[in-house]
């Protein structure tokens, strides 16, 4: 209501001030004509000014070219009319109708002709995805379960805008309402590690209704979104990966990330493992660490379900990680000291 009465209350000023303006030349028809252009001008500003609120960049560019061409054509229109006036004022006035009226009518007809045509045109969310100065990273549903994003982001170390699409959402809500109950679980945890994200001061959690109907996978739909917005997709899919890789899209695969900031450990060095089970060698105990390295202990059979402290006797890279060998601190003491004593003993 407020809107459309300040719109009138521009249209009555533009009115009143072209018609003061025809009055100042001191005759009839200059008021009337002058009242005319300020309402022709008038409501050609609040067209001009709907546009530019409107954010379609298609139609400021084809108004103002129309607008352009209105005013040239007035030119050459009234160059043409072999028409002569009385007084100077008046064909002044009169051009300056004609400027605006072609000029409106060119305005109108280049916004319409420019709607027919297909421009790029960032929307108001992608202004605000790019202004927050880091390029957005789209997050795939298997990063969303395996969760550990969201330890990564509460460090602080990252201020990401992670982009997620609607078709991940769809397939979360898929294994949520899944009958297995293992399954469901990882669906709802998927929408808590969701919710956690947003709540995340240092990040941006942007849901996008972006789709490609005309592709079913999930992953495919992942990497045309990735083309489409020049971006790069976080996950810890293997196969997500090749194949974004195989088709020149840059993954950040969060397994990796986990593995370039395992702790180093050198052979001499202590560590302290909780045994939790038989390994493979009946007197072999087996412990993780809390990146999930597993760590093998010789004679660690007899500490099966407690804390003890082993020494580090060497390491294993394998293509499924890294592993850890060690014995119990105590039999590595009795084994030096038993070295030891053998070397005094040659000696002697």
């Amino acid at each position: 209501m407020i809107n459309k009465i300040i719109q009138i209350a521009i249209v009555i000023s533009g009115i009143i001030f072209g018609a003061l303006l025809g009055k100042v030349y001191g005759s009839y028809e200059g008021l009337i004509l002058g009242g005319f252009i300020g309402l022709i001008g008038s409501v050609f500003i609040l067209y001009l000014i709907k546009k530019i609120i409107e954010f379609k960049l298609k139609g400021l560019l084809g108004t103002a070219l129309g607008v352009s061409s209105g005013i040239l054509l007035s030119w050459l229109t009234s160059s043409m009319i072999p028409v002569s006036f009385p007084r100077v004022e008046l064909e002044f006035m009169f051009r300056l109708f004609l400027a605006l009226t072609f000029g409106y009518l060119g305005g109108l007809v280049g916004a319409k002709i420019a709607e027919s045509f297909e421009m790029p045109r960032m929307s108001r969310s992608q202004l605000k995805v790019i202004s927050r100065g880091s390029s957005p990273k789209i997050l795939d549903t298997s990063a969303i379960i395996d969760g550990r994003i969201a330890d990564v982001c509460d460090t602080g170390f990252f201020e990401y805008t992670l982009i997620v699409p609607n078709f991940v959402l769809k397939e979360l809500q898929h294994i949520a309402d899944s009958t297995d109950p293992i399954v469901r679980n990882k669906g709802r945890r998927g929408f808590e590690i969701l919710q956690r994200l947003k709540e995340n001061p240092y990040i941006k959690v942007k849901l996008v209704n972006t789709d490609f109907p005309e592709i079913k996978e999930v992953d495919e739909k992942l990497i045309a979104l990735a083309k489409k917005m020049k971006t790069k997709i976080i996950t810890t899919d293997y196969n997500l990966n090749q194949l974004a890789k195989l088709q020149g899209i840059e993954v950040l695969n969060i397994n990796d990330l986990a593995k370039a900031l395992r702790p180093v450990v050198l052979p001499g060095e202590e560590l302290e493992i909780f045994i939790i089970k038989q390994g493979k060698d009946p007197r072999q105990g087996v412990g993780y660490l809390e990146d999930g390295t597993m760590v093998v202990v010789e004679e660690g059979k007899n500490y099966i379900g407690k804390k003890i402290k082993i020494v580090v006797t060497s390491l294993l890279q394998t293509s499924t990680g890294r592993i850890i060998f060690g014995k119990p601190k105590d039999a590595a003491k009795e084994i030096h000291s038993s070295s030891h004593h053998h070397k005094e003993e040659r000696k002697r």
